[in-house]
């Protein structure tokens, strides 16, 4: 959910503008697990120049530019970083009750970098406990690409990916230039990776009864 992805000022060829609309949803469902004393994790294009990705894509999200920026609108407030090059001493600098994550990668999945090297992602979430079976709720862009590689790499670690299907989206894909369109993707997540298929709404409601 940075500019490059969803504003045309920022990024004219790769943003989906109408993907704004999602920013309302995902904040209330941030809102939902923060007061949950659940975390929120981003994961977050910060591309370098040495990134392969841009040989198809060309510049995008890249370090240290306003476009790699958080959308307005998302909670960032002492958000705790955790860029490319991390080390197991940023785990350990995490403090008691935090709750706001920034995962940083150069490649389509939360868990995997740039060559095949892993982000913090897996890493991260064992520190905050999860296991084999707790599910991860993905949202953002896009649904057919950084979404479905993250569910994949997701459920091949054990977790059991929740897409929540209002808010996250796709560019249109009539003429089958992208291998599928949102729709489909969401029907190809929910066959290959079991994943749960949710409104924010019933989301929002499950993490509010949590105790």
């Amino acid at each position: 959910m940075t500019n490059d992805f969803l504003l045309k000022d920022y990024n004219p060829t790769l943003a989906l503008e109408r993907g704004v609309e999602m920013v309302p949803r995902i904040r209330r469902l941030q809102e939902a697990f923060l007061n949950s004393k659940q975390p929120v994790i981003y994961s977050t294009d910060r591309h370098l120049k040495t990134d392969f990705e841009l040989k198809k894509w060309g510049p995008h999200s890249m370090k240290g530019t306003k476009g790699s920026k958080i959308i307005e609108g998302l909670i960032t407030e002492k958000v705790r970083v955790f860029e490319r090059k991390w080390n197991a001493g940023d785990l350990r600098r995490i403090r008691k009750g935090e709750l706001l994550f920034e995962v940083e990668k150069g490649t389509y999945s939360g868990f995997s970098d740039n060559g095949g090297r892993p982000t913090a992602m897996d890493s991260l979430l064992r520190k905050l406990g999860f296991k084999a079976g707790d599910k991860l709720f993905i949202t953002g862009l896009h649904t057919n690409c950084c979404d479905k590689h993250t569910a994949a790499d997701a459920w091949f670690r054990g977790y059991a990916p929740v897409i929540v299907k209002d808010c996250v989206d796709a560019f249109d894909d009539p003429e089958g230039k992208l291998g599928m369109g949102n729709d489909r993707a969401l029907s190809y997540e929910s066959y290959w990776y079991d994943a749960e298929i949710r409104s924010s709404a019933d989301v929002a409601a499950e993490i509010t009864k949590r105790p």
